[in-house]
Order: C-alpha cells, then structure tokens, then sequence
C-alpha cells in the first residue's frame, strides 16, 4: 500500500522503519514496510522511539510513554527494546526465547517521585550486571506485581518464582536476572532509594523479598493496590481506581507506599504503625467501594476482611472526622447520583437503582438524596432524561 501522506526525504545513512500507512519512525536498518498491527493486540498506537536518556540516577526525560516492539523488524526488536527500556526505565540486557522474536509492550507513568511501568510480554530474560549498574545507575527499590502468568528473580544467590497475584521487592543498585512465562504481565514500582530508606527503614532487602497474597487481608491490599496504578496506567487517576481511597490531600505516591508498608509489615512484622494504618484504611475503603450494593454491609465484616478490629477501624475512620456509616452512605448517594445522570440507563428506575447501590428503603433513600444534593431522584433522573 502506497504510505499517505508521504514521508519525508530520507538523508544519506538515515535510518528509517516505517510502521504504518502514513506513519515513519527512524528505527533500524533499511526503508522497510510493515503490515498494520492486527487488532486485539495491547495497545493500538505505534509509538515513536525515544533517544537514550542521559546516564544520570532517577533521571526520566518524560512523564508518560509506551512503546511496543511488534512494529519493529523481529532482528530489531531486543535492541529496540533495551534501548527503550533504558530511556525510560532502567538498563539491561535482553534475551528472546520465543519462536516470533521479542513481543513486548510497556507504559511508563509518573506518580510523584515513583515510576510505574506496566508490561506485558512473551517468553524472554533479562539481566542488569555490574557492568551497566556503573555505566546507568538507578538508585531505586524496585517492585514487581505479577498480573498473570509467572516470573522469578535471581539476585544474591536468592530465586523468588512468583505467580499471579504476588510481588517481589528487590533492589536495584545490584545484579539481577528476571524472566517470565511465554505470556506475561506485570505491573513495576520504581521508588527511590532515599524515598524507601525514609518509608521503611527497618526494612530489610539484602535479599528479594516476596510477599504472598493467600491472607484475605493482603488479598485485599494487593488488589487495592494493582487498581489504584491500573487506574493511573489507563489515566483515570487515582480515586477513579479504587473509588474513595485516596483520603484528602495524599498523593498516589503516598498511598502507593501506605499500602505496600502494610504488606511489607504482614511479610516481616517490622513496618512503622502510621504506614500500617494508613494501608488499612485505603483497603477498608477499598472494600466499602466493592461492596456498596450489599444493604448488610457492616463495620464487622470490613474490619474482619481487613484483618483489623472494629474498634481500630472505628479510630481510622475518626482520624478523618467521619464514621464509616456516614462514608458507607455518601459513597451510595455519590454513585446513585452519578448512576441517574448516566443517560446509557435511560431505563432504569429511581427504585431500581437504590435496590442497587444497598438502599432497602426507596423512602429512606430519596430523604438522604435530597438532604445531600437538594433534589430528589425522581427529579434528577428526568432531567438527565432531556
């Protein structure tokens, strides 16, 4: 297919792949056309290569990328990768070990000081030696949250083989080697060495340290948790992810690191309290935000998923002037109001959707929707009908 518009000249020794109909990239060796990704593939946009950042610690030339090896000849793939991935995340050497060559995609998000990278990818191997630890520093605390599939990690004579579900701490000032099943998906922390050594400082990493999710309440941390930077990933924001979880005024990056001292606190009992606390709330909210249709959803059983007393989840719930009968009933009221807006529900009615955000009484809810908004559903719902 002729490319439209069309490129532009190509310099003597330019290198040039060209990635679409209309769309060149300066990669490679040669001028070159490839096929349109198929669809149902990750992401749908080629993505322009980014030049090598400079080799300075915790130095990203950008806020957001993502960029896909498919597009790029399959010879090409592994060198564009770890070109890409020392850009915009850390340097490696990497080695392909599928048939079809390197198949890898990956976002790159700020949130603060952190760096959050989603990847997903086919069968392959990277390792960080000593050699590029001097050439590109990365003073950083790395942690990986397993989406799907299986990946280890070799570092200090130490191998973590982790599964769906489970996270590994490690850090990154010295030699690793990480591998993954033939598909992959991971969700990457980077949080800076400093940063760490502040959040957890009794914290021991001399060796990776994995955390299992077989508990309920670190289950719910870590779902907590993978919604919270899914929702940053899909640039829906924090409180998009996991509802209200994110109390007044704290960062992603404060929550992130809540949240991860709490399950680094049920791995090794020695993670200060205030992180615990704060981890704790986050994932009772987060399970308040699950759970908004049950009408019997009471402080017992979230304190009980939480892994935490009543009376404790009572003194969390204080600490921000409410209780959790007064957050329960403004988050029903908050998402019923966004539901009667939804003109895609045309349909549905005033009862309906109180039956389904945990209203047992049509009466009691169209009081509190009028004392919180100053009108009533009814009204609401044939406003947005128009």
């Amino acid at each position: 297919q002729p490319l439209s518009p069309r490129p532009r000249q190509v310099r003597p020794r330019e290198r040039v792949v060209c990635v679409g109909v209309g769309q060149c990239r300066d990669f490679g060796v040669t001028r070159v056309k490839l096929p349109i990704r198929p669809a149902g593939l990750l992401w749908s946009n080629p993505v322009t290569p980014n030049p090598p950042a400079p080799a300075r610690p915790n130095a990203f030339a950008v806020q957001r990328c993502d960029f896909d090896t498919f597009p790029i000849q399959p010879e090409e793939r592994v060198r564009y990768w770890e070109e890409q991935c020392r850009a915009n995340l850390v340097s490696f050497r990497c080695s392909a070990h599928a048939q079809e060559g390197l198949l890898a995609q990956q976002v790159c998000v700020d949130a603060g000081p952190l760096r959050v990278a989603l990847t997903r990818a086919n069968a392959h191997v990277i390792e960080r030696t000593s050699d590029m630890i001097r050439a590109f520093p990365r003073e950083s605390i790395f942690v990986n949250i397993i989406l799907s599939g299986g990946t280890f990690v070799y570092q200090h004579g130490h191998c973590a083989k982790l599964q769906a579900g489970e996270m590994l701490v490690y850090d990154a000032r010295y030699p690793y080697l990480v591998g993954g099943d033939p598909s992959f998906a991971l969700l990457h922390i980077d949080i800076p060495a400093a940063l760490f050594q502040t959040r957890f400082a009794r914290a021991d990493i001399r060796k990776p340290v994995q955390i299992t999710t077989a508990d309920g309440s670190n289950r719910l941390y870590g779902r907590t948790l993978s919604a919270l930077l899914m929702g940053l990933i899909n640039g829906n924001g924090p409180t998009a992810s996991a509802g209200a979880a994110q109390a007044p005024g704290d960062g992603l990056d404060h929550q992130v690191c809540d949240l991860l001292g709490a399950m680094m606190g049920q791995a090794s009992g020695d993670v200060a309290l205030s992180s615990l606390s704060a981890g704790h709330l986050l994932a009772a909210k987060a399970y308040v935000e699950e759970h908004l249709g049950d009408d019997g959803l009471r402080a017992q059983g979230v304190a009980a998923r939480v892994g935490i007393s009543e009376r404790h989840l009572r003194r969390l719930f204080a600490a921000q002037a409410t209780t959790l009968a007064d957050y329960l009933l403004a988050r029903r009221l908050d998402r019923a109001h966004q539901a009667l807006q939804d003109r895609r529900q045309r349909s549905t009615t005033v009862a309906e959707t109180a039956y389904r955000f945990g209203f047992s009484s049509h009466a009691h809810f169209s009081r509190a929707f009028k004392q919180r908004f100053g009108t009533t559903p009814s009204e609401l719902l044939r406003r947005a009908a128009h």
